[in-house]
């Protein structure tokens, strides 16, 4: 792991440089070295390319989840996580006023009134972002911190996860009223936030993640909403506690990143076991196993509220793909030691 480190800081884009001297190394930079990487990761090519798309109120693009079709542009979402996960900050003019843009009315374009708003309100993609973006304290996130640790605690105090559902119409399982388990939103939301960490919520969320390691891959489950059923937005019925595949990579990627934040991959944890898998695989076969990656380079090099892990700007070349896909294991196993070393 060690050199793989010192790999991404020879070879890696400005973005993996600096994401590794703060988040892996630990290092303290001054405000002249702070302002030479931001100012490096400003001019990467792929981002102005995200910044030409924001318009004078702060907003990208032209929506906030889903993207038109045939649109070339990423989604208000995908582009503010993008920058984010670059390693641009709230400091930079631009992400905040994407940010402020979201406290503004109508921030929510086309998802406000949809269906699935009447379920979800939209307002945790929201939370989600400003907890990434550093703005955790705020009413609001904690809000989403709570319901966050409602989704997994209905899940540790079920005894199945059929107690959680009903069977509907052609056999659909329909959450019962209140009942619901995370979504995509809560990871981000608890990963990027503290506040929430007591003993008690963390044993309960150990519960949680033991229960979903016997469960997983679990059906697809709905919501109902004045008469209608709503997909959940990405929740944790992924298949990540089966053997390594390189056709889930991607949700594994997610998956562990978030989890490692929040503490859940500690050794007693029973997909610590499946993380060393992937570990393995990405370091044992290095340039072939990013190969394969290639042939879902949409969902790695584009953004939205689902996809996006690629920091490197041209994701067609085999030594790019590889960098991203390595600073990504070695920045979990990070999170996993830093996890280890407290005692909650």
């Amino acid at each position: 792991m060690n050199e793989a480190t010192e790999q991404l800081m020879n070879e890696g884009c400005p973005a993996i440089v600096y994401r590794v001297k703060k988040e892996i190394k630990r290092e303290e930079l001054n405000k002249q070295e702070e302002l030479y990487y931001q100012t490096l990761i400003y001019s990467e090519p792929k981002v102005q390319m995200v910044l030409s798309w924001q318009r004078p109120d702060g907003y990208f693009g032209t929506r906030l989840h889903t993207a038109p079709a045939r649109s070339k542009m990423w989604t208000h979402e995908g582009c503010l996580r993008y920058l984010l996960e670059m390693g641009l900050t709230p400091e930079n003019e631009e992400i905040n006023k994407a940010l402020d843009v979201m406290a503004c009315p109508g921030w929510g374009k086309e998802c406000e009134k949809s269906r699935a708003a009447d379920v979800f309100k939209y307002e945790m993609i929201r939370a989600s972002l400003y907890a990434q973006a550093g703005y955790n304290n705020s009413e609001f996130v904690s809000k989403w911190v709570d319901d966050a640790l409602t989704g997994f605690r209905n899940i540790a105090e079920a005894e199945h996860y059929k107690d959680l559902v009903y069977e509907g119409k052609n056999h659909k399982l329909i959450f019962h009223e209140g009942k619901y388990i995370p979504v995509i939103y809560h990871l981000r939301i608890l990963a990027f936030t503290e506040s929430w960490r007591t003993k008690e919520n963390m044993e309960m969320l150990r519960m949680a993640y033991n229960k979903m390691y016997q469960w997983l891959p679990l059906p697809s489950m709905y919501y109902k909403s004045k008469g209608q059923l709503v997909a959940p937005l990405g929740n944790v019925c992924w298949p990540v506690n089966k053997s390594f595949e390189k056709e889930n990579a991607f949700l594994w990627f997610q998956f562990y990143e978030l989890s490692a934040r929040m503490g859940m991959l500690k050794g007693e944890s029973p997909f610590r076991q499946h993380f060393e898998e992937l570990k393995k695989n990405i370091l044992k076969y290095g340039d072939k196993w990013s190969e394969l990656q290639i042939k879902r380079k949409e969902i790695y090099a584009n953004w939205s509220g689902y996809s996006g892990l690629a920091l490197e700007g041209h994701w067609s070349g085999v030594v790019q793909i590889m960098h991203d896909l390595m600073f990504r294991v070695v920045l979990i196993d990070k999170y996993i030691s830093i996890s280890c070393d407290t005692n909650i």
